[in-house]
């Protein structure tokens, strides 16, 4: 699910993090777990806050008549004049604000709409073959949207907000996360 919203944010790496869930497990990421990601502000738009819940933890509803829970996975979206709330199949428009209000919004006709991507695999195999070809969540797209999740982990061990430098891969406020950030290598093998 966080693919929807990696690719509509067109994000970099985040810049600030917080994390908690279930007690520390060394043998599994924690079931429940709720991760908060600010983003900088990029050339269309201002600084963002992006949040993970998973394992049962949800975030607030909109609406009390909106059972979030039975909407099931999916992704939520809050602008300044409502919220989306949708999945790969659904969306649900939701005013909010002062005078909530949905009449400005006019649908994109069928032709206008973005196409569907396509299977990932088959663009990967085509990829292969042409490498002149691009495909909809190449390495970079896909490095740093799990560079941004494991963040997440990193804040969840350390047990605080914790800032984020993408350059140099530390953080620069929290010298006991780096510890989370690389591993050392056996012999003979390094990056």
């Amino acid at each position: 699910m966080m693919d929807m919203v990696w690719n509509v944010i067109d994000a970099t790496l985040p810049t600030s993090i917080k994390a908690s869930g279930d007690p520390f497990n060394p043998d599994v990421t924690p079931v429940l777990l709720e991760s908060h990601f600010e983003h900088p502000a990029n050339d269309w738009r201002g600084p963002i806050r992006v949040s993970w819940h998973q394992g049962g933890s949800m975030p607030r509803s909109p609406r009390e008549f909106i059972d979030l829970d039975a909407i099931g996975h999916g992704v939520m979206f809050q602008g300044s004049q409502g919220f989306l709330i949708a999945d790969y199949t659904k969306r649900l428009l939701i005013p909010s604000g002062k005078n909530p209000d949905l009449s400005y919004y006019q649908p994109r006709a069928r032709k206008d709409q973005l196409p569907p991507v396509g299977e990932f695999h088959q663009q990967w195999i085509d990829a292969c073959k042409d490498p002149s070809l691009k495909t909809a969540c190449d390495f970079e797209y896909s490095a740093n949207m799990i560079e941004q999740m494991l963040l997440g982990l990193v804040a969840y061990r350390v047990g605080k907000k914790i800032k984020y430098d993408g350059a140099t891969g530390k953080s620069p406020d929290t010298p006991e996360a780096d510890a989370f950030m690389t591993k050392a290598y056996r012999e003979g093998w390094s990056m």
